[in-house]
């Protein structure tokens, strides 16, 4: 295990200016994904404490003095629970297996509740949960791009429809069950490993085009937003602050506009 080294690029610094001066102790699950082995060292470098939930501690190879490292499964409601006494807030970057088309959901609303109970009982406030762009939230209009392309066709053709469903459903309990919390949900586009972008990732009210961010910009996205008050009880897409936006085609406009971008998001997906 090596030593964490707290250096961040220029995009990342920015957020560490933003963050509150009061150190936190926050839970991280998931800290040794994609997202959250870059979220893990953006809460450290400001300044807080983090508590790390893993099933594999060996996978996230770093020890730091404000570090501290809970085994466990995510699958296990009361090890979930135990682990959120004494902090401040949790950070949940959990999700299924994407790609794998036996995958039919089940992981994440279960491990929501367990989250929400161990909030109960801890007296835990705030939460933060990542869920996808393609997720479903109340209210929200039919939008043939988003629930016939990228849903239906290309998630059931990658394998990605299973974690559709469970970030649905996490969502649905959260909006319904969980109004005694703070809670907010990022819903992101594809996420991918390459350099930040050096861009901001923000908050939308759309789906963002293009659909993609990297994992270095989500994570100072979500160590930005955590503390945010405006962000509870909201669910909101996000992307690049300069980024072009898909919204819903009118009736009139649905051939040319749903083939077109479909297409294009597609053949963006495949390269």
């Amino acid at each position: 295990m090596q030593t964490l080294q707290l250096q961040l690029d220029e995009s990342q610094a920015a957020f560490r200016t933003q963050m509150p001066a009061t150190p936190k102790l926050y839970i991280v699950f998931g800290a040794t994904g994609n997202t959250g082995k870059r979220v893990v060292p953006l809460l450290l470098a400001a300044g807080h404490s983090v508590r790390a939930f893993v099933r594999s501690p060996g996978k996230l190879q770093i020890s730091h003095e404000r570090l501290q490292i809970v085994q466990g499964d995510v699958g296990d409601a009361e090890a979930v629970r135990a682990a959120i006494k004494g902090v401040q807030a949790v950070i949940s970057l959990v999700g299924g297996p994407l790609g794998d088309k036996s995958f039919h959901g089940g992981v994440l609303p279960p491990f929501i509740k367990a989250v929400h109970a161990g909030m109960r009982e801890h007296g835990v406030k705030r939460l933060l949960v990542q869920a996808g762009a393609a997720s479903v939230v109340r209210g929200e209009k039919f939008n043939f791009l988003k629930h016939v392309l990228v849903r239906q066709i290309d998630g059931r053709t990658r394998g990605d429809h299973g974690c559709h469903i469970d970030n649905d459903e996490a969502i649905s309990y959260l909006e319904t069950s969980a109004r005694d919390i703070e809670w907010m949900v990022t819903r992101p586009p594809l996420i991918v490993a390459k350099p930040s972008e050096g861009k901001r990732v923000v908050a939308l009210d759309i789906m963002p085009w293009p659909p993609v961010v990297t994992f270095e910009d989500m994570a100072a996205y979500t160590v930005s937003l955590i503390d945010d008050d405006k962000a509870v009880k909201t669910s909101k897409y996000c992307g690049y602050a300069l980024t072009s936006a898909i919204h819903p085609p009118s009736f009139a406009g649905y051939v040319a506009s749903t083939v077109a971008i479909g297409l294009a998001y597609l053949i963006y997906r495949l390269i």
